[in-house]
């Protein structure tokens, strides 16, 4: 009672969040970040430019020994948390205690804990816990919410604190709950004030959890929950849809009633290349948090993704980039992030939020167009024509509709499938400024005289943003691994196993 009591105290500030862990790893890719107008801001501050109040960051105990690189260390961790502070930002500390990611199906203990007994586990949990808190209190960062475990649905640090579900009841939980407490305990050490979040994988998930979890002597401050809402349940209605942004509303009030603490959903995201649904879902689910005294706030994960980029550690295991984030390829936030900055109406344009422009081979994208202020469906941007008649096309990957010229008039945009390429008439390489009107259905080129230098392309070598699809045609925003899919890929459709 005493902590939701001090919980009403503070809770007139929705906690507006993002998960930026991979932002150093990215500027070390030589990846920048700009704001709408296109002025490069440090990646923090451009987070409290679009309205974000906190910031998350992961953990991992050794990523560089496992092979990831060294990101999301104690010390990339430290010099993230430096940088949101100096920035005014709160932060929340996600411990998923491995070397890597830790997930619902993966909870992997690190490699230097696996020849450990239990009760050394438990302590080598809580040193960790303790060194990386105590690293940043000397630092005078001050985490405001701490993550005991990451969408721990089946336990923590396998094989030692699994959730065992031969057994029944809180017997189940007994290992988990050991190394869950332990870390908790830990957190209070140095920051008794901090709120100490248990997070699960699913917004319905609190329900069956918690009853066992709490009465195995489970302790927790808050509820974390990750709710990732898809293009084709987001506003659904029915019981089941549990990618509903209604459901989820329905089921963290059902969660604060249930256990007395508040609730904070510490992962959302949608998906990239649906700027314009993901601003409606977004603040969808921001007014429908907000209705709720005890929701304590929304973290979007990664946002600064741009669907395209990729970690080197995915490059080399040959995975897929990561599809959810709200930023465009040239390094602007989306319109998926309005929310966060107070927006509680979304727009209801019928044009994209941008246009990506490709090379002939649909697979690479050379530049991105934006909406020219005040003028809805024209777009405008610089295009840098590295080669003599440059070819390209120009996309509208929200809907999926590639503009070429209308074979009769090469200043006029068609999607007919007898479209030729659009091109640079000339053999003049260097800057042009490019202008799409998708109201008139027309476009221009102009040579810049002043940018001959050249601008750097978006992406110098990396294909579009992926969209998987089941066998009947339904879009899956999770493949599975070992199922087969339909994968489109630019202009590149294929069968897959993920």
């Amino acid at each position: 009672m005493l902590c939701i009591m001090a919980f009403n105290a503070k809770a007139q500030s929705f906690v507006r969040g993002a998960d930026i862990s991979w932002c150093t790893e990215m500027e070390s890719n030589g990846v920048h970040f700009y704001n709408a107008k296109g002025e490069q801001r440090d990646i923090f501050a451009l987070m409290k430019e679009l309205g974000m109040t906190a910031i998350r960051l992961r953990v991992w105990v050794d990523p560089d020994g496992y092979g990831y690189g060294p990101w999301c260390d104690k010390a990339d961790v430290l010099a993230k948390a430096k940088r949101a502070k100096n920035e005014g930002l709160d932060v929340m500390i996600d411990f998923h205690y491995s070397d890597t990611f830790a997930d619902p199906a993966n909870q992997n203990v690190p490699n230097a804990w696996k020849d450990m007994t239990t009760d050394e586990v438990k302590q080598a949990l809580a040193n960790h816990t303790t060194e990386v808190l105590q690293a940043l209190k000397e630092e005078g960062v001050t985490p405001k919410w701490v993550q005991v475990g990451n969408e721990t649905n089946s336990g923590m640090v396998f094989p030692f604190g699994k959730i065992d579900w031969a057994k029944t009841g809180t017997a189940r939980f007994t290992d988990y709950v050991g190394l869950s407490n332990a870390g908790y305990d830990a957190v209070k050490s140095i920051f008794p004030d901090a709120y100490v979040i248990i997070h699960l994988g699913g917004a319905d998930k609190a329900q069956w959890f918690f009853p066992d979890f709490k009465a195995a002597g489970g302790k927790f401050d808050m509820i974390g929950l990750s709710h990732y809402p898809t293009a084709s349940e987001w506003n659904s209605t029915s019981s089941d849809a549990t990618y509903s942004n209604i459901n989820a509303a329905k089921y963290v009030q059902q969660a604060i009633s249930q256990f007395g603490v508040p609730v904070m959903i510490c992962e959302t995201g949608f998906d990239v290349s649906k700027p314009n649904l993901g601003q409606k879902v977004m603040i969808d689910l921001f007014n429908r948090m907000k209705a709720i005294s005890q929701c304590a706030g929304i973290f979007y994960w990664e946002p600064e993704t741009n669907g395209v980029w990729k970690p080197a550690y995915y490059e080399k295991s040959d995975w897929n980039a990561y599809g959810m984030g709200a930023f465009t390829a040239d390094g602007r936030p989306t319109k998926a992030l309005d929310a966060f900055g107070g927006k509680t109406v979304a727009d209801e344009s019928q044009y994209p939020a941008y246009l990506n422009v490709y090379d002939k081979s649909g697979q690479n994208i050379l530049a991105v167009l934006h909406p020219v202020e005040g003028k809805d469906g024209i777009y405008a941007g610089q295009l840098n024509a590295t080669e003599s008649w440059l070819n390209f096309k120009v996309v509208d990957s929200e809907n999926n509709i590639w503009y070429g010229s209308d074979p009769s008039d090469k200043t006029k945009l068609s999607s007919a499938s007898d479209q030729w390429n659009l091109w640079i008439d000339g053999s003049k390489t260097g800057v042009y400024d490019i202008t799409v009107d998708l109201v008139n259905m027309n476009w221009t080129h102009v040579y810049n005289e002043t940018a001959t230098a050249g601008i750097v392309a978006p992406l110098s070598e990396s294909t579009s943003h992926a969209q998987w699809f089941d066998l009947s045609g339904r879009e899956i925003t999770a493949p599975v691994k070992g199922q087969l899919y339909i994968v489109k890929q630019g202009a590149k459709v294929e069968k897959r196993i993920e």
